[in-house]
């Protein structure tokens, strides 16, 4: 079959195409497909294009969904994968430089071809494996060239998130974008206002998620095209390259995306708050926002900590005072936020990043790792001691003293103060609120 990919994915789609096929329709594989098969790289679904209308797919085969009748698109139902089916199709009077208003299904291939985004995407493969490019895409991908199909500016002011995926390709493919379609970028960056913010996000998000973070993240400096979003990104947002550059040299020394974006804050010296509203802005998940924020928290925590512990270490044994605030910080936001605030921050003291932590969280970025790993417990329900068993011993009722209590034990267990026993605890937890 040619260049066309090994495996069930691919032997089902051969199978869609034939169908078709044997009907007297065209049918061909399409965009991401036939550009990550040609570079080699993993494949997760095939898009399959056709002359045939929509309610002639539906005829054809057994399971199908009508997923998008409006644009031509059935979505193939078979027996281990599905296959978005789309008709040939021309767009026109483009709604808020995101949607086609117009439709027309057509019957010739190029013209299809014609009103995808850039020339990698605008290629095609055949049963038989023969690669369709009217538009030079295969020469581009080799040269890594991002390169729009036709009129750069008309592909912008036509869907404005196209502006986005330019950069995205140009970082996860290492690749340059073409003058041309730079410039078209460059003036039509305004109307990325246009676009919904969770479409920013998840363009953002594969950027970010990508081999090459810091090359996308220097093209949206150098463009400033998030000035343009529909809702603020604040200090995301900056062109101010001299506060930029390290943190970009500092990108890839994390590996998630949640703990790039928190780089990047913290790297600002963006405070809890204004994390927020960007994540919300962002429209981050609930576990995004949590990964992120919870650097931000450790944080602020520490630095308070660390304030306090430098006017101990004045006084014999002082210096141990670091330890407590580093204890408290694992107790209250968890070992993903600590260990993620010990990856950020090394990364960032690693290229001398602005934002670089003051004296006063120093020794946490130097000693943290071995503390954390020296610590015996991680969470409330790691100490041998339970709420019942100490409002048994105090015959109180519950209240605020109960949680102040269990934490001073959970912290005492984690500064080797006193062993996770339940007895020795409970002596601790009693004289504790006791003596609160």
């Amino acid at each position: 079959m040619g260049i066309i990919g090994k495996g069930e994915l691919f032997t089902e789609a051969h199978d869609v195409m034939k169908r078709l096929m044997a009907e007297g329709y065209q049918a061909y594989m399409v965009g991401g497909c036939v550009r990550d098969s040609l570079l080699g790289r993993p494949i997760n679904d095939v898009d399959i294009a056709t002359s045939a209308l929509p309610e002639q797919v539906l005829s054809l085969f057994p399971r199908v969904v009508p997923t998008g009748l409006q644009h031509g698109t059935v979505t193939v139902v078979m027996p281990t994968n599905t296959y978005e089916v789309t008709t040939f199709r021309k767009e026109s009077a483009y709604e808020g430089h995101r949607r086609p208003e117009e439709v027309e299904f057509i019957g010739d291939l190029d013209e299809d071809l014609m009103r995808r985004d850039f020339t990698i995407n605008a290629m095609a493969i055949d049963a038989d494996g023969e690669l369709h490019d009217p538009f030079g895409g295969e020469a581009d991908l080799e040269q890594r060239l991002i390169r729009c199909v036709g009129d750069a500016e008309q592909r912008f002011r036509e869907d404005a998130l196209r502006m986005l995926r330019c950069v995205r390709f140009a970082a996860i493919l290492s690749g340059r974008i073409a003058k041309s379609t730079w410039r078209a970028l460059c003036h039509e960056k305004s109307t990325l206002v246009f676009v919904a913010m969770e479409r920013v996000r998840d363009e953002l998000w594969k950027l970010t998620a990508g081999a090459d973070p810091a090359r996308g993240w220097a093209l949206l400096l150098r463009s400033g095209l998030l000035q343009h979003t529909k809702e603020q990104l604040g200090a995301l947002a900056s062109t101010e390259s001299t506060r930029w550059q390290p943190l970009l040299c500092a990108l890839g020394r994390v590996t998630s995306p949640e703990l790039r974006l928190a780089l990047l804050l913290l790297g600002h010296e963006v405070d809890e708050g204004e994390a927020k509203r960007i994540a919300l802005a962002l429209r981050l998940s609930g576990a995004q926002q949590d990964a992120v924020l919870g650097v931000l928290r450790a944080e602020a925590r520490l630095a308070a900590g660390g304030n306090a512990a430098l006017a101990a270490a004045a006084v014999p044994g002082g210096a141990q005072a670091w330890r407590r605030p580093f204890a408290q910080a694992l107790f209250a936001y968890g070992e993903d936020a600590l260990r993620g605030w010990l990856a950020c921050r090394s990364a960032l003291a690693g290229v001398g990043a602005a934002g670089e932590p003051a004296a006063a969280v120093q020794p946490f970025l130097q000693h943290g790792q071995a503390w954390l790993e020296d610590i015996p417990v991680r969470r409330l329900q790691d100490i041998a001691l339970t709420g019942s068993d100490l409002l048994q011993a105090a015959e109180r009722v519950a209240g605020p003293w109960l949680g102040h209590s269990l934490e001073a034990a959970w912290l005492a267990v984690a500064l080797q103060e006193v062993p996770n026993e339940r007895e020795a605890l409970l002596k601790y937890a009693v004289k504790e609120w006791k003596e609160r």
